[in-house]
């Protein structure tokens, strides 16, 4: 008998009542029933846990409200999907708040049975607390003693408290958070907790500060959000009594204690040139802590913000710091950070080795050769003996290195104790060096890991050994290759450990020796892909060189080896197909470059052309950093690790494939120059990026869904699919109409995050209808309101204009949740 326990719509949708105990529903999606519905309402905010597994064809699943109760699916009302490819489960977990929600089960592909398991998670709530103390120097300890939480779950549910401090520009810093929980006798659902944190290391300069605490339980769902303002005093603390100590190559110890009447011990130095600085305190009986101090404004106080670094371990172990400081004066601070202890501080100053010098003695070697350095020298003004090594690397022409010995062996100098020479021999006969020009590298290093000049060498080898039958080689390449050529043009290439793009091409270009591909070709492209720990391989060329090896069959014609495969994922010959909405696209081959003379990407590139992808660009734009004008040149860490410039005019660009939970496979497209440019991006000033990525998209798409990638791409979408395919994140909605949106987006760009915004509809004085945005910043301006601001992917304001035309709006709270009635989206 078939199943169907489900209803077809919203208005039949099978209502369910969820429970903090799983609840299974077995039914089936069809071809003549391939939509489900369920219904639920919740009483209180919660967090929703749904799976559905059990399938025999790929189906999917979405979470949906109706917020026009018309008993219709309207845009903007599905809050999440899972739609992964396959009989794969798929699974949804959502923190919501009460009200009545749907479920969506429904076909993708084929006939199947399915488990839909339904369980809800009340989020923790009513989270207070209140500081002991909110005025407070740089050296205190911030301390909470009254702090409660409730989950109507159990107090067992509860994770933690996370608490971050928000600098007053904006910025976080991540502190340590509340893990204890006591249950309150009267009430199992609620519990109390405290607080304290040392704010010695955090360094913080004499300001106004926000403490920020949010409660978790064990599923991730999260509480309401409590933000306390907190100021920090100037400490005051004189540095004028500091003793005076003159540093030099050998250690100094100085013997003193730190108790509850005298909490700091300062020390002063100076350094005539650029030092390595090492200390050590140890002997402790109680917890002390050790910081390096600049007074920066000489005005013989240590005030908050001139730590230049510190050392903070818990209890009464040895607290050690090196680093390399600059020419100037300087302050140690060792102090108490709980209980009284006698403490010793070492102190030693390192120099780092100089004048390393060699030359080599042939500079045309065979590959069986042996390199060779006669009369080398390097000098330490620590004196010879603190030489510890000169690390030694070879650099071939395609820019990877293979790691050789190092020299350990120096003589010193008889009329010049500072000064050591060395001789050096290497084997050229193990590393299998092809015909080619090499880079000698070679550093010199201290026993404290110092580093000296670098010093490079070019050298070439001119012949390749002849192999003989009987010097047949047994290793991982004839025991797993089966292809001779294969096998000896990839031992060559991998000889160390790595296969780079070059080496995969030229590996290609071996298998289209004959006219076709045969069955060892085939098997060995597959073992070498699938060889994981043998190669090293940077991701995109893994991956691509993964599509290349399993898109290859036996007797395929090496020239569609060429053209359909290694064309298409290495070369970018295959372009998306040139038709959108009808019309005929000619490709253009764009002169410029790929950043232009940022050498990085901007946000003002982003300029849409002729297709519908505002919420693609948009989504771009929301990568960068925070800025209100086009002037502030923030970075895109995201864009900017997206695009391999390949060298040879192609360009590799990432994407991630959807999912839920974890973050999405990375996959990858190569492209050529040539750009559709009448409805491309635009390129101004010659700046490449926006529009190769656009047309990498495209082509991605293209693959994915089997139709032309602008047809897919320039028709809009919604705000989420862009978000999660450029960054590979889950994506959470916002409200613009609720008063907390404000903080949620302040949170998200201070971690981040990216977030659009959209509008349906007309036009505003200020939005484009039907138009897509990234917001940029928030901030609360001299008058205490609260201010967004968004930009145009068009790189022009649109509308009435607020400043410079640049595509930057800034919008009051007011304007901002009128507008953008769409949504807004965080990923």
């Amino acid at each position: 008998m078939t199943l169907d326990n489900a209803g077809n719509t919203l208005t039949t949708a099978r209502k369910l009542t969820v429970s903090s105990n799983i609840q299974t529903f077995a039914d089936r999606v069809d071809s003549t029933d391939p939509n489900d519905f369920y219904s639920f309402s919740l009483s209180a905010r919660s967090s929703l846990n749904i799976a559905v597994d059990g399938l025999s064809a790929n189906a999917d699943l979405q979470l949906i409200r109706d917020t026009n109760s018309n008993g219709l699916v309207d845009s903007g009302e599905v809050l999440n999907t899972s739609n992964k490819t396959g009989t794969g489960s798929e699974s949804i977990r959502r923190t919501l708040d009460a009200g009545k929600y749907f479920i969506r089960v429904y076909s993708n592909t084929g006939d199947t049975n399915y488990n839909l398991k339904v369980f809800e998670n009340f989020a923790p709530t009513s989270l207070e607390f209140k500081l002991n103390e909110s005025t407070l120097k740089a050296t205190d300890i911030l301390n909470i003693n009254s702090g409660w939480v409730s989950d109507r779950n159990g107090i067992s549910d509860l994770s933690k408290v996370d608490f971050r401090i928000q600098r007053a520009n904006g910025s976080w810093i991540d502190v340590a958070d509340a893990t204890q929980f006591t249950v309150d006798t009267n009430n199992t659902n609620k519990a109390g907790f405290s607080y304290s944190l040392s704010l010695s290391s955090l360094n913080l300069a004499a300001d106004t500060y926000t403490l920020q605490g949010i409660a978790y339980d064990k599923t991730g769902a999260v509480s309401n959000t409590v933000r306390l303002n907190l100021t920090i005093e100037n400490p005051g603390l004189t540095l004028a009594s500091a003793k005076k100590i003159t540093l030099s190559a050998k250690t100094q110890t100085f013997a003193d204690r730190v108790d509850s009447t005298n909490l700091n011990d300062f020390y002063s130095f100076s350094l005539s040139a650029r030092g390595n600085l090492n200390l050590v305190v140890d002997g402790l009986s109680a917890n002390a802590d050790v910081q390096i101090i600049r007074d920066s404004n000489s005005n013989g106080l240590f005030d908050g913000g001139e730590v230049v670094t510190g050392a903070y371990r818990t209890g009464s172990g040895s607290e050690s710091i090196r680093t390399t400081l600059d020419a100037g004066n300087y302050f140690i601070r060792v102090y108490s950070h709980g209980g009284n202890t006698n403490y010793k501080l070492k102190v030693f100053e390192n120099f780092a080795p100089t004048a390393l010098e060699f030359k080599l003695n042939n500079t045309s070697l065979k590959p069986t050769d042996t390199l060779s350095i006669n009369s080398a020298w390097v000098s330490d003004s620590n004196s010879a003996s603190d030489i510890s090594k000169v690390d030694f690397r070879i650099q071939k022409a395609d820019g990877s290195w293979i790691d050789v010995a190092d020299a350990t062996k120096f003589t010193a100098d008889s009329s010049n104790a500072n000064k050591a020479s060395f001789s050096y021999s290497l084997s050229l006969s193990s590393l299998n060096l092809a015909v080619g020009t090499y880079t000698l590298q070679g550093i010199a290093y201290d026993k404290t890991n110092a580093a000296s000049n670098t010093v490079k060498q070019t050298f070439t080898v001119t012949t390749t050994p002849t192999t003989t039958a009987s010097a047949t080689v047994q290793d991982w390449f004839s025991q797993n290759l089966l292809d001779q050529q294969l096998i000896t043009l990839t031992r060559n290439l991998a000889a160390d450990g790595n296969l780079s793009r070059q080496d995969m091409l030229d590996i290609f270009r071996n298998v289209q020796d004959d006219s076709k591909v045969d069955a060892n070709e085939v098997k060995d492209l597959r073992t070498l892909v699938g060889a994981s720990t043998r190669f090293s391989m940077q991701d995109p060329v893994k991956w691509l060189s993964t599509q290349v090896a399993n898109g290859a069959s036996v007797d395929m014609a090496a020239s569609d080896f060429e053209s359909s495969l290694v064309g298409r994922w290495f070369l970018g010959t295959v372009a998306p197909t040139p038709v959108f909405n009808g019309k005929t696209l000619t490709y253009t081959l764009a002169t410029g470059n790929l950043f232009g003379s940022a050498n990085e990407a901007r946000i003002g590139d982003i300029d849409q052309g002729q297709l519908g992808d505002c919420a693609f660009l948009a989504a771009l734009g929301a990568t960068f950093g925070r800025q209100s004008n086009d002037a502030g040149n923030a970075s895109s860490s995201v864009i900017n690790s997206m695009i391999t410039d390949n060298g040879d005019n192609t360009y590799t660009v990432r994407f991630y494939s959807t999912t839920i939970f974890d973050p999405g496979e990375a996959q990858y497209v190569t492209i050529d120059r040539r750009i559709a440019t009448s409805v491309a991006a635009k390129t101004n000033g010659g700046v490449l990026w926006v529009a190769l990525v656009e047309k990498a998209y495209a082509q991605w798409r293209e693959w994915r869904e089997g139709k032309p990638g602008y047809n897919i791409i320039g028709n809009g979408d919604a705000l989420s699919r862009p978000l999660q395919f450029v960054t590979g994140r889950d994506f959470t909605p916002a409200d613009p109409t609720n008063i907390n949106c404000f903080s949620t987006i302040e949170t998200a760009l201070a971690n981040g995050k990216a977030v659009t915004a959209a509008r349906m509809g007309d036009s505003t004085s200020y939005i484009v209808g039907n138009h897509a945005y990234s917001v940029t910043n928030v901030y609360t301006n001299t008058s205490g309101e609260k201010r967004f601001v968004v930009r145009n992917p068009w790189g022009k304001d649109g509308k009435t204009r607020t400043g410079a035309d640049d595509g930057f709006i800034d919008l009051s709270f007011d304007e901002f949740s009128k507008a953008f009635n769409y949504g807004v989206i965080i990923a």
